[in-house]
């Protein structure tokens, strides 16, 4: 099984947060870990639409086309 270091204030919060929800310190590490990785790819395509609206013309192209989207709710499918 790999290892990794970590700084002992980690390793303590880590063990305080595993003792506090019943864990094992792989499992606390594992949850940090995929909130992490959403919480980043959150910002990233945050900043990714910021610089889009930033762009006139292609925000202006979004729009457009989430509309066609919008209109095929319409189509008489029950879905």
């Amino acid at each position: 099984m790999p290892t990794a270091r970590i700084q002992k204030d980690d390793h303590a919060l880590l063990a305080e947060i595993a003792e506090r929800r019943g864990m094992q310190h792989q499992q606390v590490l594992h949850e940090a870990l995929e909130l992490y990785d959403r919480h980043t790819f959150l910002d990233e395509l945050n900043a990714s639409f910021a610089q889009l609206r930033e762009n006139k013309p292609l925000w202006e192209e979004e729009l457009a086309e989430r509309e066609l989207w919008d209109n095929t709710l319409n189509d008489g499918s029950s879905e």
